[in-house]
This record gives structure tokens, C-alpha cells and sequence, in this order.
């Protein structure tokens, strides 16, 4: 499913942005959420990590559409940001604060496809991304949506994938920065797990789709959390209360 943020401060803009979206599903039979804003407050307050794309006006009534573009970035660098403009006054400033296109108005179908299309492209890409690993046993080369989880093995890394486990001797730290803004994040000092095999978190808990249970810890929990509503997986919402209710009880 792709998920697309409109926002802009004009009602015929948002309405032929959502009909382009409709289009576009039935055309392609993508499976495509809108979620709609009239203004960058409004955005910025019900913002989802899961957002693939956004059309952002620039600028706002009220708040800068380049100050919403810039504290979007802050918390997400993977969602797709094109700004809505009728002149070209603020393109310097917007690719400054991280948007990466722009659209004049009145739109285009044609070009709202397209946006869409590098949309999609940027989220897959991370699931084609892949890189060499050697050791003393040979070479080898892993995709990232073959791992589902990194270990620290005494002096050495361990990848564990569906079809065997990899030695590697890279440090938890260069794993951790070679696949930042990815699926895979680092939910211990001795664990990096890949949320696309996500199935639940329970306590200081993360179970994959195998059934393998990985440690988080107390401090990366939070963070951890955001990244899988980012991903847009569920997890168990009585035991999160569970869980926050006994933090909130301890003393």
C-alpha cells in the first residue's frame, strides 16, 4: 500500500489531487490511503512515519510551508516531499529544507504519476539494496531483505538470513550505519533486527515472523516503536498499555 499526505490550504486542490489518487488505483489496482490536511499545523500535529508521499503547499497562510517541509525531515528522511507552488519564488529555499520536487499549479495527472512513481521506487529500493560480505569462508552476497537480524558474536558480527548464518566481521556500529533509513534497526547494543519480519513486541520483546525473540533495550525501546509504526506494522495494542502502564506505576 502506498500512503499519500495532501496538503494544501485550498478544498479544489485537495479534491483533484484525491480523484488523480482514485485514478491512479483503479489504473495501476495499487492500493493507495490519502490522508488530507488543510493546513502545516494540521500535518505536523497527525503526522504518520508511514507516509510515502507528500504534495506540501509552499508557503502557508499561516506557518512557512518551508519551516513544516524542514521539521518533517528532522523526523523523516524516507517520505517523498514535493511542494505545490503558481511560482518558482521559494524553489531554492525548498530543495534547501529537503523537499525533492516541485509541481506548478494548475496539475497534472501526468505529472502527479510520475511523483508517485519515484514514491514507490525510493520505498522498494531499500528491498534491492545489497552488499558483499567477506570472511575467511568466502565472499557473499546478501540483500537486505534476505536478514533478519544482526548479532554481536564475541569479537565478530553474525548475520542471520532465512537460508544461513553469515560470519562478518564488521562491528555492530558499521552494520548500524551502513543500513540507516532502512528496515533495519538497532533495537539492542548487541542486535540490529529487520522490521519487514516484524510480528509482535511484548516487554522488552521483539518476535519475528519465525518465531526467533530478540532483546530490546529499555533505552531504544521508544525509538524502536516509532520505527515500526514507520513501517506501518501492528503490534499488540493491550500489551503496549500493559507495558506503559506498569513504567508509569513503578516508583
Amino acid at each position: 500500500m502506498l500512503v499519500i499526505g495532501i496538503c494544501d490550504s485550498e478544498t479544489a486542490v485537495r479534491s483533484l489531487l484525491t480523484g488523480f489518487a482514485e485514478r491512479y488505483r483503479l489504473e495501476t489496482g495499487t492500493n493507495v490511503q490519502l490522508l488530507c490536511y488543510s493546513s502545516g499545523e494540521k500535518l505536523l500535529k497527525n503526522y504518520m512515519l508511514e507516509l510515502d508521499l507528500i504534495f506540501l503547499e509552499i508557503p502557508f497562510r499561516k506557518m512557512n510551508g518551508l519551516a513544516v517541509a524542514e521539521r518533517i525531515r528532522q523526523q523523516d528522511a524516507g517520505v517523498r516531499l514535493v511542494f505545490l507552488t503558481t511560482v518558482l519564488t521559494y524553489v531554492l529555499e525548498a530543495y534547501e529544507a529537503g523537499v525533492d520536487n516541485y509541481l506548478l499549479k494548475p496539475l497534472s495527472y501526468a505529472r502527479f504519476c510520475r511523483e508517485v512513481s519515484l514514491a514507490l521506487e525510493k520505498r522498494n529500493s531499500a528491498d534491492a539494496r545489497c552488499f558483499l560480505e567477506e570472511n575467511k569462508t568466502g565472499i557473499y552476497k546478501i540483500y537486505l531483505h534476505q536478514i533478519l537480524y544482526i548479532e554481536t558474536d564475541g569479537k565478530h558480527t553474525l548475520i542471520h538470513t532465512r537460508e544461513e548464518d553469515i560470519t562478518s566481521y564488521r562491528q555492530m556500529k558499521n552494520h548500524e550505519a551502513l543500513f540507516a533509513g532502512t528496515s533495519l534497526v538497532r533495537c539492542h547494543a548487541a542486535y540490529l533486527v529487520n522490521l519487514r519480519y516484524f510480528r509482535k513486541l511484548e516487554g522488552m520483546t521483539l518476535t519475528l515472523d519465525d518465531g526467533t525473540q530478540i532483546p530490546v533495550s529499555r533505552a531504544r525501546r521508544s525509538f524502536v516503536l516509532e520505527q515500526i509504526k514507520r513501517y506501518g506494522f501492528s503490534f499488540l495494542i493491550n500489551q503496549e498499555s500493559k507495558y506503559n502502564q506498569k513504567e508509569a506505576d513503578k516508583p
